[in-house]
């Protein structure tokens, strides 16, 4: 059985990278671990959330050069 899970803290589940803020099912054992590492909460009730990355390019000014 899975747990639904949030990330606290930055970390991988089964070499997998989980990212802060992700909500995701893991099983038992990995659930478990987490949890008592603080690197993650259980959900109770978790609603129906589609997670999505955005990948939109952070553009900057470029720089005035000087001389």
């Amino acid at each position: 059985m899975a747990m639904r899970i949030r990330i606290l803290q930055q970390t991988s589940i089964s070499g997998q990278p989980a990212r802060v803020g992700q909500v995701l099912d893991a099983n038992d054992s990995d659930a478990s671990t987490l949890l008592a590492m603080k690197k993650a909460e259980l959900l109770q009730n978790p609603d129906p959330v589609v997670i999505t990355e955005d990948t939109t390019p952070v553009l900057r000014k470029p720089r005035a050069r000087k001389g």
